[in-house]
């Protein structure tokens, strides 16, 4: 594939995944259909952020930086596992109580990336364009 081609692919499958931080991913019973941004707003900003940072940085001429855009995205969407982990050192009760409450969140992460037959067409559309423009974004870093 030619560097304009992954260029355009970038930018097209970036637009996707910031569309697909406000799309239907799944539905709980009671609260109803949720959305990335409707679960974890901050982290839901840092992606689209992170998102368009690519193409942004492709189109002003320091396309050797982009590649931390698809790192950036991922670290965001593993946060809540990675905090996690570094919060379970804690022994006190109340740090017990807490690493609990955030076993809830890591529990979701994973069933997120997990179960992708319990997705909407909303969390399908956000996988796939996470792993394109993931994929994307590391065949251009190594064409360079």
């Amino acid at each position: 594939m030619s560097k304009t081609k992954l260029q355009l692919v970038i930018y097209l499958s970036a637009l996707l995944l910031t569309a697909g931080v406000f799309l239907p991913l799944t539905s709980f019973p009671v609260y109803g259909e949720v959305s990335y941004y409707r679960i974890a707003r901050y982290e839901s900003w840092g992606v689209i952020f992170l998102a368009l940072s690519s193409p942004a940085l492709i189109l002003t001429g320091k396309e050797k930086w982009h590649f931390l855009s698809p790192l950036g995205i991922w670290l965001v969407l593993l946060f809540p596992a990675i905090r996690s982990y570094i919060e379970s050192k804690n022994q006190t009760v109340l740090g017990q109580i807490g690493n609990e409450l955030s076993n809830a969140m890591v529990e979701f992460t994973s069933d997120f990336f997990l179960n992708i037959a319990d997705f909407h067409w909303g969390g399908i559309v956000f996988v796939i364009a996470l792993f394109i423009f993931t994929c994307c974004s590391l065949v251009y870093a190594f064409k360079q």
